[in-house]
Formats: C-alpha cells, structure tokens, sequence
C-alpha cells in the first residue's frame, strides 16, 4: 500500500459499517487499479476526518 489506510481508518474513529461501504464502493469503482483505489480511499478518509473535526470543534455544523 501506498498510504497508511489502516492508520488513517483508526484515526477517522469511523465504524466498521461506514468503512466496509466506503471500501466496497471504491472496489466497486476501482476494481483493476489498486493505486486509484488507495489514493481515492486516502481521500475520502481525509476528507472525513477533517468534517469530524470541524464538528467537534463547532458542534452546530
């Protein structure tokens, strides 16, 4: 792997739910590229960590 997916999983606090459909989805998606895979999950995770964040620091959002 490119990324540390697993890390950054743990890091994103997120279920085992959100992380199976947001896997699944990009398999789905990326079913022979396993660099796009990584790089889009990368993101996605980032991207979630980053809203948790605001939230925790603005709970109105």
């Amino acid at each position: 792997m490119l990324y540390d997916i697993e890390n950054l999983l743990k890091e994103a606090k997120l279920s085992e739910k959100e992380k199976n459909k947001i896997i699944t989805e990009l398999r789905e998606e990326f079913p022979q590229d396993e660099m796009l895979f990584e790089l889009h999950l990368f993101r996605v995770i980032q991207y979630l960590k980053k809203q948790k964040m605001k939230k925790s620091v603005n709970p109105t959002l």
